[in-house]
């Protein structure tokens, strides 16, 4: 994850509940959810936790963690493609965006100039997260014990951050896009 970016204070401190939002169910093992927006009932997926998930050593807090990635690209793959839109619009999350990584900027460079229906944008979401999931998950003997969200390599964690930040954005754009649908409203 790309603390810097999202202000976390420690790689050790631990997520605590912080809001009244319902999750969708009460019973799971990630600590991300897709649940209705309070004030639209527009269907949302949760922000990505900023903490570290819990877990007795640090591989397991790290597997915890790409398994969040996961779910997280998972819910919102399914919200955008329930979306259905099929007009082309832009992707207004990464107007100003800037990733640590020059491969993955030109991504967004390209991303700031695309116009996706809600079905490429779902699989790009899930193209995105997918590859997130993968650079965190095969680089577990990397993994730095005080920081297990972190590893030795620093250009490969440049590389992890910026698939963190373009897939966070993205599921924003799907939320926004959820809102506007449900409500008839551009945001």
């Amino acid at each position: 994850m790309a603390a810097q970016t999202k202000g976390r204070e420690s790689w050790t401190e631990e997520e605590t509940p912080e809001t009244s939002i319902r999750q969708s169910s009460p019973l799971k093992l990630s600590r991300v959810f897709r649940f209705a927006d309070q004030q639209t009932g527009a269907p949302q997926i949760s922000d990505f936790p900023d903490s570290n998930p819990t877990g007795d050593t640090p591989l397991e807090i790290r597997m915890k963690h790409f398994t969040e990635i996961e779910n997280f690209t998972f819910l919102a793959y399914t919200l955008a493609h329930e979306l259905g839109g099929t007009s082309p619009r832009p992707i207004r999350t990464v107007a100003d965006l800037q990733v640590p990584d020059e491969e993955f900027q030109n991504f967004v460079n390209q991303a700031k100039t695309a116009t996706l229906t809600d079905e490429e944008l779902a699989d790009t979401v899930l193209d995105v997260g997918i590859n997130w999931e993968h650079f965190v998950a095969s680089n577990d003997n990397l993994l730095i014990p005080e920081h297990p969200l972190k590893i030795t390599d620093v250009l490969m964690q440049e590389k992890i951050d910026a698939l963190d930040i373009i897939t966070e954005a993205f599921v924003r754009e799907v939320n926004l896009r959820s809102i506007e649908k449900k409500t008839g409203r551009k945001t």
